[in-house]
């Protein structure tokens, strides 16, 4: 992949560099917020190469990349002129998005630049417990006191790197709001809660809470701190302004922070952690079921953002997740589908994708495999989840649980490692991944996925002359007069001479050796051009340029060369009779008037391959 190209592309596509307000990233997506939504070009944007897929969702335009994305990005911020700290600084838009829409944005944006890390942390946390477990230290050696507290330090310490993150997210100081998630973990304020030692702010009494690891205090605090910086901003005088800005920020929100936001986010979290406990204790069987069948499609549209302060505050509130638990074989499932679509595909193209898909989904990442592979085929996808579903309830069942914050993949297996050592908990949580793979694998692979049937070999019928030029049937099905077309502009023949073919399955193949000249934005269309200088155009069905590509699948790009009998195209014939199309095909030499004369051949049943038209 060329970073650079694919930067430019991109960047054309949405509207170039003044509709772009803000642009960040995450493991596998470039995350867009536009001035307009309207402007991007989706169908264009999925042919540039190294884009997956385009998702909508959380009032942010998402171009998923996958393991790329970080160079992309680098190259996108280079076209764009920018530099990373202002990438992520968004401007005032006229439109207004859902609440629901700025609180999924709020939450991604402050949480997603310390995912790594924390992910990164929580592993090593693990790995130490594992080492412990088998003997190979013990808790009093210098090598483990040190890697325990690098492991242990971000979460301790969380207040100040998330004030940091979330004071760039509000358009604040970071370095304002990282003094004030200081403040929070000063050891003066954590011993008198350790102490019990009283603390009052001007005769107000102070209620005393532990801080450390906290989440949702330093958030609010952070914002806070933003409105009055920009609110005392305006009114500073320019010589002043350097100090005096930050000064009185700090005087009038650290109070308000100790004395109103901390003791009432903290009832929050504490709610929060109660309440996500009390759902799963009352069934951790149906729990996972639920929760797990239905995550990647959550995934999907960028929803996930908003359960990160809910997982990430159950960990630092009582010292593990057990919804995490539940959740993590999800990648599992998905691996596993394309793992099984991997090993039994025969398409040059699919194979090779669900190969690098199912190596990406083992490391940890599954938009590969997802938008790659499973969704597009659509049954692997839900058998994917159902599998998950299955994996979920028995992680809720043997008591799976996750002491730290885990991404996906074999490299987070650690975090499930009781830190007393390995208990019931962690075989359980094993087996529930086991179960997800095998079970996505062996569903994908006896019912999820067919071979489509290949292209018969394509002979010149006896019959022709030397001179004719030949153009085979593309499809299989019952041929048709053109003037039998419900359409007028394909029956009258204004639109060239040919066939048409109401289709019995929803493959169509190429119909001569020659070129791709156009491929329709919606998947319906394509117009071929043979080695001998047949214009042709195959259009599947009546009208359905309104379905705007839903139900078509495209395999082939303008100025593409083609063989005889090469994937053009796949459609479900089904769905689109279902929505109320004529799907009847229409196969029109366009340059017909150059030639004599086009026989089309005396055939009821037509296959792939067969001769169809004879051009003189």
């Amino acid at each position: 992949m060329d970073h650079k190209k694919t930067a430019e592309e991109v960047l054309s596509s949405v509207g170039g560099s003044e509709n772009v307000n803000s642009v960040i990233h995450c493991v596998t997506r470039l995350r867009f917020k536009l001035k307009d939504n309207q402007l991007p070009d989706k169908e264009k944007i999925k042919q540039i190469d190294g884009v997956i897929t385009v998702v909508e969702s959380g009032g942010q335009f998402q171009v998923v990349i996958g393991n790329e994305v970080p160079k992309v990005y680098e190259a996108l911020l280079d076209t764009m002129g920018v530099k990373p700290d202002q990438a992520s600084q968004e401007e005032q838009t006229n439109e207004k998005s859902s609440l629901f829409s700025r609180f999924v944005d709020v939450i991604s944006g402050v949480f997603m630049p310390v995912v790594g890390v924390l992910a990164a942390v929580g592993i090593l946390k693990g790995l130490l417990a594992l080492c412990t477990s088998l003997g190979w230290m013990t808790d009093q050696m210098g090598t483990y006191k040190i890697l325990y507290a690098t492991a242990d330090a971000m979460f301790y310490f969380f207040p100040i790197i998330l004030g940091f993150s979330a004071g760039k997210k509000f358009g604040g100081n970071p370095y304002l709001s990282a003094v004030l998630g200081a403040a929070l973990v000063y050891p003066t304020i954590t011993s008198a809660f350790t102490d019990k030692t009283a603390l009052s702010f001007l005769t107000i009494p102070v209620v005393l809470i532990n801080y450390t690891s906290s989440v949702i205090p330093i958030i609010i605090g952070a914002f806070l701190a933003a409105k009055v910086e920009k609110m005392i901003s305006k009114y500073a005088p320019a010589s002043i302004k350097m100090f005096i800005v930050p000064f009185l920020t700090l005087v009038i929100i650290s109070p308000i922070v100790f004395l109103v936001v901390g003791p009432i986010s903290t009832i929050v979290s504490d709610g929060l952690a109660n309440g996500s406990m009390w759902i799963y204790q009352l069934s951790p069987a149906v729990a996972g079921l639920v929760l797990a069948g239905f995550w990647q499609a959550i995934i999907i549209f960028g929803l996930h953002w908003a359960f990160i302060p809910i997982l990430l505050n159950n960990v630092v509130t009582n010292g593990f997740d057990p919804i995490n638990g539940m959740l993590f074989c999800t990648t599992f499932a998905q691996t596993g589908a394309a793992f099984a679509i991997a090993l039994k595909s025969r398409d040059p193209k699919l194979k090779p994708i669900a190969t690098s898909a199912t190596i990406a989904g083992v490391m940890g990442v599954t938009e590969p495999a997802i938008y790659g592979v499973t969704l597009p085929a659509k049954k692997p996808f839900i058998l994917a989840s159902i599998a998950a579903g299955i994996g979920g309830a028995t992680a809720g069942l043997l008591g799976s649980t996750a002491y730290g914050f885990a991404s996906g993949g074999i490299f987070g297996i650690p975090l499930f490692i009781n830190p007393k050592g390995i208990d019931a908990g962690f075989i359980g949580f094993i087996i529930s991944l086991v179960v997800a793979f095998v079970l996505a694998f062996i569903l994908t692979y006896l019912f999820g996925y067919k071979n489509a049937k290949p292209a018969p070999e394509i002979k010149v019928a006896d019959e022709s002359k030397e001179e004719d030029k030949v153009v085979f049937s593309p499809l299989n099905g019952e041929l048709i007069p053109l003037t039998a077309v419900n359409d007028e502009a394909f029956s009258s023949g204004a639109m060239g001479q040919g066939a048409a073919i109401i289709p019995k399955d929803g493959v169509a193949y190429a119909p001569f050796n020659g070129t791709v000249v156009t491929v329709f934005k919606t998947k319906h269309a394509i117009g071929l051009i043979s080695e001998d200088g047949v214009e042709l155009l195959i259009h599947i069905g009546i009208n359905t340029v309104s379905l705007k590509g839903k139900h078509f699948t495209s395999f082939v790009s303008e100025g593409d060369t083609i063989q005889k009998g090469d994937k053009l195209v796949e459609f479900d014939p089904e769905a689109i009779a279902d929505e109320g199309y004529d799907i009847t095909t229409s196969v029109i030499v366009t340059n017909a008037a150059v030639y004599t004369d086009i026989l089309v051949e005396d055939l009821k049943d037509i296959h792939a391959g067969d001769c169809l038209l004879k051009i003189r």
